[in-house]
């Protein structure tokens, strides 16, 4: 017998629901399967792998230290003095006149001897820097401004076949020589050359253009290394000179200087300019009181005389202490006249001068860079170590002076005149 599927008997009632259920029983259909509900599996959720964690990274301390540059407070530094500057070619009038091709050479044994330049406003107040084994030196030019000491050409560099031209180039090649020099200027004694053909400078016939030819390389100069100071007006012998007329040589020169910066439209320079003096011959006043005009002469800015320079010491050789020496005097201070044989005597004490040095300080958190307190801390700590010695420490942006057991910021001091 056929069986009836389960799903067809429940669609009858009554009797034949009856009849059919007991068909349906000896048929073997089970009643419970037909009317229990049909179980609707359980889905058992498949556990997600546990996450291993990793190990906390420790961040890792970086050790980090500052480089100081150290200069020796017992520091010496040649001032060399030039004039003018003639072609290779040219008969020399005078012993201040200098060759182009001597000026190089000079140059070229002065940086393997290990000399570096520094600014003479620098070397004055003591923020100088040299890097580490080098020494310092500074280069300064009288009776400025003859063109063969500096002419600018078109291309706005100065000219090769002036002095200021030649150092310009050598540093270029040489940049870890420097650029920098101070000319020391008599405004009313000259013309200025402001025409250059082959390798000579000439006088033009238009006398506006000179003086705004001089005006625009007098700024030059202030924007380039070149510091422009003061020899008077007409370079006079001082001990012949009444009192009232050394006040006009020096106020007078300053007043021309300033005015062709006006006259160039560089009026913005004007504070930039210095008060040094450079006695003409090298030869003081005769009287106390001249003496005194000039130790006590004020700029038009106000500023007061930061230094004077004797000169010359053809026999006397005298190399020039730093700012931090007890024999440091501003008012008296020693220049060499470039020469041969000056040159050849430098070359011979320079294994005897003392280089700058480098003085690693730290550990230190570099958020304390820049911490005075703890650069002082640092400081202290390497000198009492011997690691390093004590001296005008060069940190970043900051200086330090290190002497007599203590550590100071440095600035250079205010003048007070005498």
């Amino acid at each position: 017998m056929k069986k009836i599927p389960c799903s067809v008997l429940m669609k009858f009632t009554g009797i034949t629901l009856w009849v059919l259920l007991a068909a349906q029983l000896l048929s073997g259909c089970s009643v419970a399967q037909s009317f229990m509900p049909t179980e609707t599996p359980t889905s058992t959720a498949t556990p997600l792998p546990t996450a291993t964690p990793l190990p906390t990274s420790t961040p890792t301390e970086v050790t980090f230290y500052l480089d100081a540059a150290v200069m020796p407070l017992n520091q010496q530094a040649p001032i060399l003095l030039y004039h003018r500057f003639i072609p290779d070619w040219e008969a020399k009038d005078a012993i201040t006149f200098t060759r182009l091709s001597e000026f190089k050479n000079d140059l070229q044994k002065l940086y393997d001897s290990g000399f570096s330049l520094v600014s003479l406003k620098s070397w004055i107040d003591g923020t100088y820097l040299v890097p580490p084994g080098k020494k310092p030196l500074v280069i300064t030019i009288d009776d400025f401004w003859f063109a063969d000491q500096i002419y600018i050409s078109e291309d706005g560099t100065p000219s090769p076949y002036s002095g200021i031209g030649v150092l310009w180039r050598f540093a270029q090649e040489h940049p870890d020589f420097g650029f920098s020099a101070a000319g020391f200027s008599n405004m009313g004694d000259k013309y200025y050359g402001d025409r250059q053909i082959g390798d000579k400078f000439f006088y033009g016939d238009n006398q506006d253009a000179m003086w705004l030819k001089l005006g625009q390389t007098i700024a030059w100069a202030i924007e380039n290394g070149v510091e422009p100071y003061n020899h008077l007006l007409q370079h006079p012998m001082l001990s012949k000179t009444a009192d009232k007329d050394i006040q006009w040589q020096i106020e007078e020169n300053d007043r021309l200087t300033r005015y062709y910066l006006e006259l160039a439209g560089r009026g913005d320079l004007i504070p930039r300019l210095g008060n040094m003096i450079a006695l003409p011959f090298g030869e003081w006043p005769a009287t106390y009181s001249g003496i005194e005009i000039i130790k006590k002469y004020q700029n038009q800015e106000g500023k007061p005389v930061e230094a004077i320079f004797e000169a010359y010491l053809y026999a006397d050789k005298e190399l020039t202490p730093s700012a931090f020496s007890n024999d440091f005097n501003r008012y008296n201070l020693a220049r060499l006249t470039a020469s041969e044989i000056m040159t050849q005597w430098l070359l011979q004490q320079a294994p005897d001068l003392p280089d700058a040095q480098s003085c690693r300080l730290g550990p230190l958190a570099q958020n304390q860079a820049d911490d005075q307190a703890v650069i002082q801390g640092l400081i202290s700590a390497a000198i009492q170590s011997g690691s390093c010695f004590e001296g005008a420490y060069h940190v970043g942006e900051q200086i330090f002076l290190a002497r007599d057991g203590e550590v100071v910021p440095y600035s250079p001091p205010s003048i007070i005149a005498p």
